[in-house]
């Protein structure tokens, strides 16, 4: 096969210019065309993620600044009180555990004393 450009007449050489040609232009006005865009596309989703978070956050807020104005001070101090005792006996149940393991054998099923509700 040759691989020279001798096969090729006058006609079709300037049809594969042509060809490069609007591909040369095509690429550009693409590449113009992108150019513009991205900025305003950026903007756009910029704002949105912008609301988004704001929406958020609004709404995380004011559901809890609303709850701790609505919610009387004795159902806060109980909640407050009762997650207290929770915790202290789950440290109670961690410790009795933590020292049945180090001594090597089971509990004998012993019960937990849990705090009273003042």
């Amino acid at each position: 096969m040759d691989t020279n450009n001798t096969n090729y007449t006058e006609e079709e050489k300037r049809s594969f210019e042509s060809c490069a040609d609007a591909f040369k232009n095509a690429r550009q006005d693409a590449t113009d065309k992108a150019k513009e865009a991205a900025p305003k596309i950026k903007g756009a989703i910029a704002d949105a993620v912008f609301d988004m978070a704001y929406g958020a956050a609004y709404g995380t807020f004011f559901a809890s600044a609303f709850a701790n104005e609505f919610i009387p001070q004795a159902v806060k101090d109980g909640v407050a009180k009762g997650a207290a005792a929770g915790r202290g006996a789950a440290e109670k149940v961690q410790e009795r555990a933590r020292s049945a393991s180090e001594e090597g054998h089971q509990d004998a099923g012993g019960t937990i004393e849990l705090p009273t509700p003042a």
